[in-house]
């Protein structure tokens, strides 16, 4: 998902592209929907292949895609971009084969033939056994507390110890507990979506408490003494929805200040995996802020001067009652539809 705050608007899109990672200019600039529509399997050993040096860096190619973007194009927004950032991307080097027939490379798929190949074409060129780090790696998925089996789908980046209530998100060198919290209920029928809570220190920006956020805001809503020194909280999706809802979840939450008291113990409701690692969702800190923000023509240009430090996460389900094509949070009324919820596993 990408963001762009330009003129008074916060825009946003959703973008999947397949630029070339590699320096020979005969290739095709991209992939088109290949990607897509095309099966796609991981490399082994067995692969009998040569491969191409990436050699374009991933952030140099993220960069690349923000600026081509269309909503760089939109001429209904005015003035420049003052702050872009992609939320939830997903990266993959994927290597399109190709065949050389008498000179000329082929495209692999079509069989059509591409270009005459230039003379330092096979300097570019690797087995397999020459690569490093491709092989995938796995993480046991045994609780470090207790030893039970952790639980949590495919694309999930947590997983759940149901005998000891405990959350792990996988790294480089193994699993990390995760510090998690949610709101009990009694009604019937409840699904439970999960949510980030993120404390921050923002450098640049003088809202620091729940106070302060309600007065920048302008929202018609009563001030108690409390709120002045309640720390300030943003919230944000832990699971990847359409862009527009994303933004209203996230501004939605972060107002309404859900209740501090959380429980411990693991719900026997349906829990939906978490998607979005709080990695991702710090990003779209500033995104938030510019959706608050009354004087946005004022606000904008001052984003990217923001340091944001997250001091602490809480990893929140939060019960949502099912209501006809919706879910519906009994605290902040907020409105999820679940068409776009199966959408979400899909970005």
């Amino acid at each position: 998902m990408a963001f762009f705050c330009k003129g008074d608007k916060v825009e946003h899109t959703v973008i999947d592209v397949s630029p070339i990672a590699s320096q020979h200019p005969f290739l095709p600039p991209s992939l088109g929907f290949r990607p897509q529509v095309l099966k796609l399997k991981f490399i082994s050993p067995e692969t009998k292949a040569k491969f191409f040096n990436p050699h374009v860096p991933i952030e140099t190619m993220i960069q690349n895609v923000l600026a081509r973007s269309h909503s760089l194009d939109d001429t209904n927004s005015v003035g420049p971009i003052a702050h872009k950032v992609f939320i939830g991307e997903t990266v993959s080097l994927i290597y399109s084969p190709i065949f050389i027939y008498e000179d000329v490379a082929h495209d692999a798929i079509l069989g059509k033939p591409l270009y005459r190949i230039p003379k330092d074409f096979a300097e570019g060129l690797l087995p397999f056994d020459q690569q490093k780090d491709w092989q995938v790696k796995f993480v046991s998925t045994l609780c470090p507390l207790c030893g039970w089996d952790l639980s949590g789908e495919r694309d999930s980046v947590a997983l759940l110890c149901k005998n000891c209530n405990s959350a792990w998100e996988a790294s480089p060198i193994g699993l990390n507990q995760i510090d998690w919290g949610m709101i009990p209920s009694q009604e019937d029928n409840v699904f439970y979506l999960p949510f980030w809570r993120m404390n921050t220190h923002i450098e640049g920006l003088e809202i620091q408490s729940y106070a302060n956020l309600i007065r920048a805001a302008n929202v018609p809503k009563e001030i108690k003494e409390e709120d002045e020194g309640f720390d300030l909280y943003f919230w944000s999706p832990a699971f990847k929805v359409p862009p527009r809802i994303f933004l209203r979840l996230n501004l939605g939450m972060t107002l309404s200040k859900p209740r501090e008291e959380f429980g411990r113990n693991l719900p026997k409701s349906s829990l939906y995996p978490v998607t979005l690692p709080v990695s991702e969702a710090a990003e779209s800190i500033k995104m938030t802020i510019a959706n608050f923000a009354i004087d946005k023509e004022k606000t904008f240009p001052k984003l990217n001067e923001l340091k944001i430090h997250l001091n602490e996460s809480l990893l929140v389900y939060l019960p949502f009652t099912s209501s006809g094509s919706d879910f519906i949070e009994s605290h902040t009324q907020l409105c999820i539809p679940k068409n776009l919820l199966k959408l979400g596993r899909e970005l």
